[in-house]
């Protein structure tokens, strides 16, 4: 598994020089989406492919397992997000967590990353909570952003931050 981010530019564009880097695939190959949305490139069916974006933050993920991610930049929201969006379960880590944004995001991003790498998209995974067995996890934090990867292989202790032209 592989994590690139990148910060001012387009998830195509992180893409482009993700999968030239690890890879050597340079032009950026078609990408295809299945009937729920998620990206996979069709000529390379054994690379799985997710990205996240918010505000300046891109975060692209290679592996050659499924695989999902989400960054998202800490912002304040309306008081009852976090009762409305995180389960039972969740709403009780985020209390025990401190209650503050940066808790929220760190189990919001935790999520999206999991319905991201099942392919089901948020929607559909709504009311669950992400597995605690079974998956491999790891979340990402800098003074205004969090980020987690979710797959079926350890992640990277560390994203590798790139400068794309």
């Amino acid at each position: 598994m592989k994590l690139y981010g990148a910060l001012e530019t387009t998830p195509q564009a992180l893409l482009t020089c993700a999968l030239e880097t690890a890879y050597q695939i340079s032009p950026l190959p078609c990408i295809a989406r299945t009937s729920l949305g998620k990206p996979y490139l069709s000529a390379h069916p054994d690379i799985h492919i997710n990205w996240s974006h918010s505000g300046a933050f891109v975060l692209c993920a290679l592996s050659e397992k499924p695989i999902g991610v989400d960054i998202e930049m800490i912002r304040p929201r309306g008081k009852a997000l976090p009762r409305y969006a995180l389960t039972p379960e969740e709403y009780a880590v985020f209390l025990d967590s401190g209650g503050d944004w940066p808790s929220f995001y760190t189990l919001w991003t935790r999520k999206e990353a999991w319905c991201k790498y099942t392919g089901d998209g948020l929607r559909r995974r709504w009311g669950e909570t992400p597995p605690t067995k079974g998956l491999f996890f790891r979340t990402y934090a800098g003074e205004c952003w969090r980020a987690t990867v979710c797959g079926e292989e350890t992640p990277p202790e560390k994203i590798c931050w790139m400068e794309v032209p």
